[in-house]
């Protein structure tokens, strides 16, 4: 390990908490109070998990098609393992498992760090997703 990725894992390791999604500069429609938490821990592990502010019921003891569609429309959460390349200042997830169907493989991001934010970018994209380090 460089110092270089030294540096960036030791910034990056912690709890984040999710502040907003942003796509071509407009902000993503998440509901009023969105909650979400992304983790990056010393061994190479992370998960990720983000809730729009969305009621979620269940009228019986087993969800309804259409209940089952509103607790998992727009959530994401999956796990895994992540490296980092300090040279392109990117982080990979390489997502073990997803709850979003069909959706496998690993997610790189570029890396900007803002004085408590963090700030994730697809390579080649204007999505940017913002986390504030939780204290």
């Amino acid at each position: 390990m460089s110092a270089a990725e030294g540096e960036i894992r030791r910034k990056l390791q912690g709890a984040w908490r999710y502040i907003g999604t942003r796509l071509n500069g407009q902000n993503w429609d998440r509901g009023a109070n969105p909650k979400g938490m992304i983790y990056y821990g010393p061994h190479g592990e992370m998960s990720v998990q983000i809730a729009p502010d969305v009621l979620r019921t269940r009228a019986g003891a087993v969800m309804t098609p259409d209940e089952a569609f509103l607790a998992l429309k727009d959530y994401i959460a999956y796990f895994g393992t992540y490296s980092i390349d300090e040279s392109a200042g990117t982080v990979t997830h390489h997502r073990q498992a997803t709850i979003q169907p069909g959706d496998a493989g690993d997610f790189v991001r570029r890396i900007e760090f803002i004085g408590d934010r963090l700030v994730l970018r697809p390579p080649n994209s204007t999505l940017e997703v913002t986390w504030e380090r939780i204290k």
